[in-house]
């Protein structure tokens, strides 16, 4: 009996190790309202986000600029709206992959906040 519970001690321990450090490359963060966030991709990255949400109410969208060769795309990419009062989703909630280098701008609405998940990583 003492021998399985040591090993099932073990077994949790080595398995949630492995979710720790795969979850480290991710930066999740809420962004006040009218609250920017600059991100530099340098050479040979990429920024991946996985989720850029809003609070529904808000007569903004929060949204992802990118500047790169000289260029910026002012609306590359636009908040989904997030109803906590609702059971869904209203907007699907898709990545968003920049290759750098290339600088990220993102700027959340004007009267909610924003939630933002991402990772910079190296190009495979």
């Amino acid at each position: 009996m003492k021998t399985s519970l040591r090993l099932l001690v073990v077994l949790f321990v080595f398995s949630s190790g492995g979710v720790v450090r795969a979850a480290d490359n991710f930066v999740s963060m809420v962004l006040n309202a009218n609250q920017v966030l600059s991100i530099t991709v340098p050479e040979n990255r990429f920024l991946k986000i996985r989720t850029f949400t809003q609070e529904a109410g808000g007569l903004s969208r929060g949204r992802v600029s990118v500047m790169a060769n000289g260029s910026t795309n002012a609306f590359a990419f636009v908040a989904s709206i997030a109803d906590p009062n609702s059971a869904h989703i209203l907007d699907p909630v898709n990545d968003f992959v920049v290759a750098g280098p290339a600088t990220v701008t993102v700027t959340c609405g004007d009267t909610t906040s924003c939630f933002i998940t991402y990772r910079k990583d190296a190009n495979n």
